[in-house]
This record gives C-alpha cells, sequence and structure tokens, in this order.
C-alpha cells in the first residue's frame, strides 16, 4: 500500500511539473505593415480563439505605420521575431540580408496606382509628366517594376515618396496614388469619386503579398517555435475567412474602432479574393515563382544580387530526438523509448508514403518540363473552376495558344534549346495572368488558358498582351550564338457553360489565325 502511495504521490509531483512548464508561454513579437485593419485578420483570431496559447505562444501584435520604421529592420534588429512585409523581402535576401519567408498570406498583391476618372489617367503609359505616388523601396517596387517593364522613363514621372493622405489625390496635388485595392477605394466609393487603379498584376508583375517572414537567426535556433508561431496563424487566418461577420466585429470593437464595421466587410472581401483559399492553400509559395520575383527584380534593375534563393523558404525538419522529463524516463524509460520507435517511424514511413502519393498526383496532373497543368490537370481544375463562376454569374473565356513554326526551333537547335524557349514561353504567359486563371501545356508546343471573371473584350486585351510580350522577348538558350525569336497565334471564345464546345470554338478561331498568316489573334464569332 506505502508503495501504491508513494508512486501516486510521485506521479502527481511529476503532472505538476509538466503543468508547470507547460503554461510558460514563449513571449513573440510581431510587426505588421500598417494600422490595424483586416488585413492583419488572422493574426487578431489566432489571439482571440487561443490558438497560440494552444501553441504555447504568448503573441504580441506590434502596428505599424507611415512613421514607423520597415518591418523588416525592426526584424533584423533584433526588436520583433516575425514581421509582415511585401514580395521586395526577396530584394533583401539578394543583398545578403539573413530573411526567411514562412508563408505568403495573399497569392497576390493589392497594391496598385490610383488615379481620378477626371484626371484621364487610365494605364500606366499616360503617367509621364504627372506626378505618382510609391513606398520607399522594397515596399513600392512593384509599382516602379510597371515603369520599367513597359519600357517608360521613370525620369518622365515625378516619383515622390508617398504622403499616406488620400486627399492629395483628390485635390489634384499628386494624380496617382499609391494604394490598396482593400482600402482606398471604398473611401473614394464612399464620396461618390470616380476612379482607375494601375494594378501591377494587369502588366505581367504578379507577386505575392503580406508574407509572413522571420530572421534566419530564429530560424536556425528555434524552427520549433517558427513551426508553432506559423501553425497558430494560419489557424487564425482559416477561422477569420470562414467567420467574416465575427471577425469584422472583433476587429471593429477591439483593434480599429476608427474604421467603420461597412468598410472592414469591404476591405474582408476584397482580401479573401487576394487570399484565394478556395483555390490556393493557405499561405502557399512556389520556390519557382519567388525565382521568378527575384529575377523579374534583377531583371529591372530593381536589385542586385544573387537570385540563388537556397534557404529562402523556410523549412521545418522534424526533430530526430524528443526529451521527457527525468521522473517518467526514469520511470518509463523501455516501454516508451520503444514506443516512441514503433510511432516515430510508423510516422515517418507515413509521411513518406502521403509525400510519395502526392508526388505521384502531381505527376499525374503537371507538365514536367514547364511544371504547369497538363491536359487531365487542366480539366480537373476547370471543371471547378467553371462551377465557381457559375455560382457567382461571372463570365469566363478559353484561350488556345501555339508557338509558330515551334519545328523549326527544334529541328535546328535541338529539343534541349526547344525545351529552353518552352520554359521561357511558359514564363511568359503566366506573368500576363492572374494567379486563379488556370495556364496548361497541352502537348508540345500547344497551350490553354481558362481566364476566370473574364468577358471576351478583357480577353481580347489580354491576348494581345500575351502576343507583344511574345514578340518583344529575346529568348538567349546558352550554347548558341543565335537569339531566337518566337510569335504566338491565339484562338479566343467565350465559355457558356460547355468548355468542351468552347475548346472546339477557340480551335476554329485558332486554325483561322494560321490560315491567315499567323502572329495574330482571333475571336470565335458563331456564324448567323
Amino acid at each position: 500500500m506505502k508503495c501504491k502511495a508513494g508512486l501516486k504521490s510521485f506521479g502527481l509531483v511529476c503532472l505538476l511539473c509538466i503543468s508547470t512548464a507547460s503554461s510558460a508561454l514563449d513571449e513573440v513579437k510581431l510587426q505588421l505593415r500598417w494600422y490595424h485593419q483586416f488585413q492583419f485578420a488572422g493574426y487578431y483570431m489566432a489571439i482571440e480563439k487561443g490558438f497560440y496559447r494552444q501553441q504555447g505562444i504568448d503573441a504580441i501584435l506590434i502596428p505599424g505605420g507611415p512613421h514607423a520604421l520597415k518591418p523588416v529592420d525592426l526584424l533584423l534588429n533584433g526588436q520583433v521575431d516575425f514581421a509582415i512585409t511585401s514580395s521586395g523581402i526577396v530584394i533583401h535576401r539578394m543583398q545578403g540580408d539573413p530573411v526567411v519567408a514562412i508563408a505568403a498570406i495573399m497569392q497576390t498583391s493589392p497594391l496598385t496606382w490610383i488615379t481620378l476618372d477626371s484626371s484621364n489617367i487610365r494605364i500606366a503609359q499616360d503617367l509621364p509628366g504627372h506626378t505618382a505616388l510609391t513606398m520607399p523601396p522594397p515596399e513600392g517596387a512593384e509599382l516602379l517594376a510597371i515603369l520599367k517593364h513597359e519600357g517608360i522613363n521613370s525620369k518622365s514621372v515625378n516619383i515622390e515618396i508617398s504622403t499616406y493622405n488620400i486627399e492629395d489625390l483628390i485635390s489634384n496635388k499628386v494624380q496617382a496614388f499609391n494604394g490598396y485595392i482593400s482600402n482606398e477605394p471604398y473611401y473614394l466609393t464612399q464620396r461618390g469619386i470616380k476612379y482607375h487603379l494601375i494594378k501591377p498584376r494587369d502588366y505581367g508583375i504578379n507577386f505575392y503579398s503580406d508574407v509572413l517572414v522571420t530572421s534566419e537567426r530564429l530560424a536556425h535556433k528555434d524552427p520549433e517555435l517558427v513551426k508553432r508561431f506559423t501553425k497558430a496563424s494560419l489557424k487564425g487566418w482559416m477561422y477569420a475567412l470562414n467567420h467574416i461577420e465575427e471577425t469584422v466585429n472583433i476587429i471593429h470593437e477591439k483593434y480599429a474602432p476608427n474604421k467603420t464595421l461597412e468598410h472592414l466587410r469591404y476591405e474582408a472581401q476584397t482580401i479573401q479574393d487576394l487570399v484565394m483559399p478556395e483555390l490556393v492553400q493557405l499561405g502557399h509559395m512556389n520556390p519557382g515563382r519567388w525565382g521568378f520575383i527575384a529575377k523579374t527584380y534583377a531583371d529591372l534593375g530593381i536589385a542586385s544580387g544573387n537570385v540563388d534563393l537556397e534557404g529562402f523558404i523556410f523549412n521545418y525538419k522534424e526533430p530526430t530526438n524528443y526529451f521527457l522529463p527525468i521522473a517518467i524516463i526514469v520511470l518509463f524509460s523501455v516501454l516508451l523509448g520503444i514506443a516512441a520507435f514503433i510511432i516515430y517511424h510508423f510516422r515517418k514511413l507515413s509521411q513518406a508514403l502521403k509525400r510519395s502519393n502526392q508526388e505521384l498526383a502531381s505527376l499525374a496532373i503537371s507538365d514536367p518540363l514547364t511544371g504547369i497543368m497538363n491536359r487531365r490537370g487542366f480539366m480537373e481544375n476547370a471543371e471547378r473552376l467553371m462551377s465557381m463562376e457559375e455560382r457567382n454569374k461571372q463570365s469566363c473565356s478559353l484561350m488556345v495558344l501555339d508557338i509558330d513554326y515551334f519545328k523549326k526551333i527544334n529541328d535546328k537547335y535541338g529539343h534541349p534549346v526547344g525545351d529552353f524557349c518552352l520554359i521561357e514561353f511558359t514564363e511568359i504567359i503566366q506573368s500576363c495572368c492572374r494567379l486563379h486563371d488556370l495556364v496548361a501545356r497541352i502537348g508540345g508546343e500547344e497551350f490553354v488558358i481558362l481566364l476566370s471573371d473574364c468577358d471576351t473584350q478583357q480577353a481580347r486585351e489580354k491576348a494581345s498582351y500575351i502576343i507583344k510580350r511574345v514578340n518583344d522577348h529575346e529568348f538567349k538558350p546558352n550554347g548558341i550564338k543565335d537569339t531566337i525569336k518566337l510569335t504566338v497565334s491565339i484562338g479566343l471564345a467565350e465559355v457558356k457553360g460547355n468548355l468542351i464546345q468552347a475548346w472546339q470554338h477557340a480551335d476554329e478561331a485558332l486554325y483561322a489565325v494560321k490560315n491567315s498568316g499567323r502572329n495574330g489573334l482571333q475571336i470565335y464569332m458563331a456564324s448567323t
């Protein structure tokens, strides 16, 4: 009896020790990009719903603002543990700063230049001779990239650091104001002021935004903490997007009482479209896309340095050793050791099988050369996308693209050079599309693009832009002296609920382009 009582008391002491240890929370500081608003909803809800505490974390959110230090500077100075920033974080990495990207919350950027309807500035080419505001680099790099991309001399535009005051646009003090599509347009609409948006993604500059980052030091020193913080943050974001009305009310009550509920709801809807949780895994980052972003910055002269991004994306590796309280190890070391060995290896085996199955599934729907979807992947995803568009009563358009005389490239230079051209061609058309558009290689030099929420006129402009980009691009494979020039023929058709029929119509239009000389666009028109 004494032995049993002693063991019972010993067990209670062990539980007390474990409970006391677990009650100590890791305090971490997160630097936000701006003032409190729905833009950071996931982090608020991770606090309010206890997701951080469940991970043993006490999270402190620090608001930003126009006069605050840059989030990445605070991170590098060791004043905060995590920060929210733009795709410009890759510029820091290229310049040798020890920063690590953890998760991209917005799959496409909300950053835009806003112009008034009365100014007659509709597109980037209208900006020369006018004053345009932008945030200090790298925060405003995407807007400056528009000028570089379109061949507009930056000196022809009076670029000034932002005043962050929309009244400067309204009073015509400036003609292009840097803002977020989720914020300033709401104010203008409320005041009945008509405006235009010059968005980077409309010019082939489609970058991540609101990227959660940390320092290389913390990622190496305590990867487990980084993992726990990320898990709780993404759980908070999932909750926020699934409970928008509740989230809006909490933000209004506790974080941003200066913003109306209507404004927060507007912001929530816009940000949900940028996060795209229905189509993309929350926080997803593609190494290839980061490489493309880095290369774009380098090509445009906005950044210099090594484009090699080895170690830039946080990669958590499961620890190989697990430690238990000493008292428990003394009593149960043998049994727990055997159990841990079995569980550990079973989990590793399960993870390996899961990864293997995922890789096989990915290979089944992906084109191995370009990394985009193949025909099967396109058909599977197109059905889901069209169902969403039908529910939302939105238009879809379908493009079929064929690289002109591509066989001559392979015959003259060989298939490695042809493969190089196909990869670069893929990058061009991807950069011209939005992330939620479907781009696929369906065989050889033939591609297809399904444009969601896009009518025929908008699709015509997109196709014309693709043709121009391909015509202007110089393909320079290693190992040959020649610079290769390509052209593309495009057939376009409106999708009216039947994808196969639209595909047939787009094919008819494509062959009409080929028969009339190629390097052009034809829209399918039903015969009367």
